[in-house]
């Protein structure tokens, strides 16, 4: 078995196993010290969609870039994300999950074919042999996990991950340095309250506009009509 472990053709499979393993033992250091690895992105892969000071972010409000909030978009990254189980579950359980599950089907496939064939597949083929079930298999834990595990993270979502979600303009008229405020729903369900502008000096937003948030440096929100 350890020939088949050290063998090329089995390099990715190892790998993924040796990466776990240092992972383990990390955790375990972590515990000591009171921390969690596991713990590491509870939200999920939030896109952050700061800027540099000096990034000028501009976007024609009249377009058809920022999608309807009412529509479902099949083929958005996030779209993919969520079929893949990785925003149920903390990333770093994903990730485990993942490597464990592809390294150990990898090293049974080439066990295989070592006593069938009387030599190993070679590791780009193999790994796209184990892949498609890993992914699903690790869709399926991703949602066993996300079932039993408790939802209190989520209540602390942090603010600078609302940036891309959809929100409403709940009190006051945002203008260009005087913001209002906005009700925005995170991905949990749960609201947030924040102050924005819009991102267009002469856009105004009016109370109970339909708004799609942009987070820039130093805290601040700007927002565009989705009306």
């Amino acid at each position: 078995m350890i020939d088949i472990f050290l063998h090329p053709n089995s390099y990715p499979f190892s790998i993924s196993l040796a990466i776990v393993t240092g992972l383990f033992i990390l955790e375990i250091l972590s515990l000591l010290f009171g921390g969690s690895l596991l713990a590491m992105g509870s939200d999920g892969p939030e896109i952050d969609l700061d800027a540099d000071a000096d990034f000028d972010l501009s976007i024609e409000t009249d377009t058809d870039i920022l999608p309807d909030a009412d529509t479902d978009v099949a083929l958005a990254p996030s779209s993919l994300l969520g079929w893949l189980g990785i925003k149920q579950v903390p990333f770093m359980i994903w990730m485990i999950s993942f490597l464990t599950i592809f390294g150990m089907s990898g090293m049974i496939l080439q066990s295989i074919s070592s006593v069938a064939l009387s030599f190993l597949i070679p590791s780009g083929i193999a790994s796209l042999l184990v892949m498609v079930p890993t992914l699903a298999t690790v869709r399926t834990i991703s949602e066993i996990v996300a079932a039993i595990m408790p939802k209190t993270e989520s209540s602390a979502m942090s603010k600078r991950f609302l940036g891309g979600h959809h929100g409403v303009i709940t009190q006051g008229t945002a203008k260009r340095g005087k913001p209002a405020e906005a009700k925005i729903k995170d991905r949990h369900g749960n609201f947030h309250y924040l102050r924005v502008e819009p991102l267009d000096d002469e856009e105004v937003l009016p109370k109970g506009c339909d708004i799609h948030i942009i987070r820039k440096k130093d805290g601040m929100f700007f927002a565009v009509d989705i009306s």
